[in-house]
This record gives structure tokens, C-alpha cells and sequence, in this order.
């Protein structure tokens, strides 16, 4: 007797297991001046540094979403300066001028690593009947079928994030991210993005 959907409710809860099993993205706390002043900040512009312009892209965007939906102002950088991946300072602070905001964030991707495994396809045997007897293993035609190799990626993605006034252009604030065995950059992304916007919460830089 054939149980209905059983596969599917297993895949499922194997996939929860393994999610629930992932290292999570670490922080460590490199420098606050913040913590004796307990200063919240209104509006940043965030800054992205990496090795291309669409990573650059979406790093500040992950990093705006997450910090609005903590309830935070904040303008991707890309949007006052265009897609360059290399700025001067200057630059950066005309451009923070011209948001309106009172901090800028700027997070470094430092260090990539990527580890490929290659798993090799299954090979499934399939067999056709010729006629005859069904139990006359000569009658049947055998074929194997198989299944493409696989390639399975694993970014583990370590990054700085400082964050000054705009005023005097003071660093007042820097952590270090670690994002572990991500299948892709944007899983990679999304990550840091998260753990950046959860730690200015406990450090009360936002409200």
C-alpha cells in the first residue's frame, strides 16, 4: 500500500534539520565608541565594498532592506554615487552630504572562500520487456540512465563593517562578520546583512 506524500514530508523535515544544523553567520566586536555615549543614529549611507559592481549593488541593498525593516533610515551608496566599486573619500562624503545622513557604514568583504564538491550522478538500470516470459531474464532489454554530475559551492565570506560620523568623519563603531558554507553570494549576502543590522540593534545604535 502506497503511503500519499510521504517522500515530500521527509524531504522537508531533512531540510530543517540540515537548516537547523547550519553554523550561523558570527560577529566579533572590534571597536565602539558608541557605548559610553548611547547615541542612535537617524539616517546612514551604507557602502559597499567588493569586487564587483553587482555584489557591491546588492551588499548595500541587503544591508538597506535589513536595516529598514529594523526600523532604521538608511540609502544605498550606489544610489548617490553610481556603480563604481573604487571611491575617494570625497566622494563618499559629498555623497553622505547629499542624503542627508548623519553616519556612514561602510562593510569590506576581505576575504572570499569557495570549496567545490563534485557529486557524481546516480545511475538508474532500466529494463524493457521483449516479450516472452516475464521471468526470462534474457527477454528484456537493459539500458542505464544516468543522472548529470552535481556541483555543490560552499562561500564562507568574512567582512568589516565600520561605521563613522558624517560630522568629522569619526569611527565610532566596527565588527567582523563571519558567513559560513553559503551555497551562493546572495545566501552570503543576505546573511551578513542580517547579522549587521542585528548587532547595531543590541548596540542600541538604532531605535
Amino acid at each position: 500500500m502506497k503511503i500519499p506524500h510521504l517522500r515530500p514530508f521527509w524531504l522537508l523535515l531533512l531540510t530543517g534539520i540540515l537548516s537547523s544544523c547550519a553554523q550561523p553567520t558570527s560577529v566579533v566586536k572590534l571597536y565602539d565608541e558608541t557605548a559610553r555615549s548611547n547615541h542612535q543614529y537617524e539616517r546612514f549611507l551604507i557602502i559597499g565594498i567588493a569586487g564587483d559592481e553587482e555584489t557591491r549593488q546588492r551588499l548595500e541593498d541587503m544591508i538597506v532592506e535589513h536595516l529598514r525593516a529594523a526600523g532604521a533610515d538608511a540609502v544605498p551608496g550606489h544610489a548617490e554615487t553610481g556603480m563604481k566599486t573604487a571611491l575617494l573619500q570625497e566622494e563618499i562624503n559629498a555623497a553622505a552630504r547629499h542624503a542627508n545622513a548623519d553616519a556612514i557604514m561602510v562593510t569590506h568583504i576581505i576575504s572570499v572562500d569557495t570549496k567545490t564538491e563534485i557529486e557524481e550522478g546516480r545511475i538508474d538500470t532500466v529494463a524493457e520487456c521483449r516479450g516472452g516470459d516475464p521471468a526470462d531474464y534474457f527477454l528484456y532489454n537493459y539500458e542505464e540512465l544516468k543522472e548529470p554530475d552535481s556541483v555543490k559551492l560552499a562561500h564562507t565570506v568574512v567582512a568589516i563593517t565600520n561605521l563613522y560620523e558624517t560630522i568629522d568623519g569619526k569611527r565610532v563603531w566596527s565588527i567582523q562578520s563571519t558567513c559560513f558554507d553559503k551555497a551562493s553570494m546572495n545566501e552570503v549576502l543576505v546573511d551578513e546583512a542580517k547579522a549587521i543590522a542585528r548587532q547595531m540593534r543590541i548596540d542600541n545604535l538604532i531605535g
